[in-house]
């Protein structure tokens, strides 16, 4: 008789989970995924990859400016503003890669150079609404 019980409280649990999952859950999951909580705003909206845009011409300038704030490159250094490459990740971060001219003793010389950054503020121009999270510098004949 206990057996008898306990079998049947394990099939009414177990329906009782398939109506709750269902009922509940799966619609509340469904509207959840239905309603803009997860969708971008239709102006942040971007084609991802290689890109060329007011935005990434903005991005470029600023890494520029926290390359020879942060001392990565020597003052007198000279950007090759023509040869920038920016691609964009998605969620406002981008990566550049241009090359800059450094004087050495073997006078002046190409190198590449990396930036990642992230958008973080709504105003392209002004640079404290940008975040510069990593730059490197390479030689210019380390590869492609």
């Amino acid at each position: 008789m206990r057996r008898n019980i306990s079998l049947l409280l394990l099939v009414l649990f177990i329906v009782g989970l398939y109506v709750l999952q269902n009922k509940g859950v799966t619609p509340f999951v469904m509207k959840v995924l239905e309603s803009d909580l997860f969708d971008m705003k239709e102006e942040e909206e971007e084609q991802l990859g290689k890109v060329k845009t007011p935005r990434t011409d903005f991005a470029y300038l600023h890494c520029k400016a926290a390359m020879l704030e942060d001392h990565v490159v020597p003052e007198n250094s000279e950007f090759l503003d023509d040869k920038y490459e920016a691609w964009a990740l998605g969620g406002r971060n981008y990566i550049l890669r241009s090359e800059v001219l450094v004087d050495s003793p073997q006078g002046r010389i190409a190198q590449k150079f990396v930036c990642k950054l992230r958008m973080t503020g709504d105003d392209q121009a002004n640079p404290d609404d940008w975040s510069i999270l990593g730059t490197e510098l390479n030689p210019a004949d380390g590869g492609e």
